[in-house]
């Protein structure tokens, strides 16, 4: 039998204002998300207890990323200051910090960002 990946994921969410640069439509103007952040853990291994990756581990590890964007105005914040804040861009910031506070033999695989309901952007690695 081939080993499996386990796979975790936390959901969270956070509001922030933002506008796209350079973008030619209503987006480019001052506007506001309810953001909803689904960021995917993956692991081969389970410790001694049956557990990947404690849950508690990656939802404080998002919030504490989002802590800094939560009601703020994108544009302002590093490094949407110098970066266009959209969904994608997002995804990836956020995708790279988790890398950083995720322990291995965990890794992140996924970081999608929801602007809405019916829209988001999804960052990930290639294998």
């Amino acid at each position: 039998m081939s080993p499996g990946v386990y796979a975790l994921t936390v959901r969270t969410s956070f509001a922030a204002a933002h506008r796209l640069r350079g973008y030619d439509g209503n987006c480019e103007r001052l506007h506001g998300h309810n953001w909803q952040v689904d960021v995917t853990v993956e692991s081969e291994l389970l410790d001694d207890r049956g557990i990947a990756l404690d849950f508690r581990t990656v939802k404080s590890a998002v919030n504490d990323l989002l802590a800094a964007l939560d009601h703020r105005y994108l544009n302002e914040v590093s490094p949407f200051d110098r970066l266009n804040p959209s969904s994608e861009n997002l995804a990836r910031y956020l995708f790279e910090e988790m890398e950083k506070k995720i322990p291995a033999p965990a890794r992140v695989a996924r970081v999608t960002v929801w602007e809405s309901e019916d829209a988001r952007a999804e960052y990930t690695r290639p294998a």
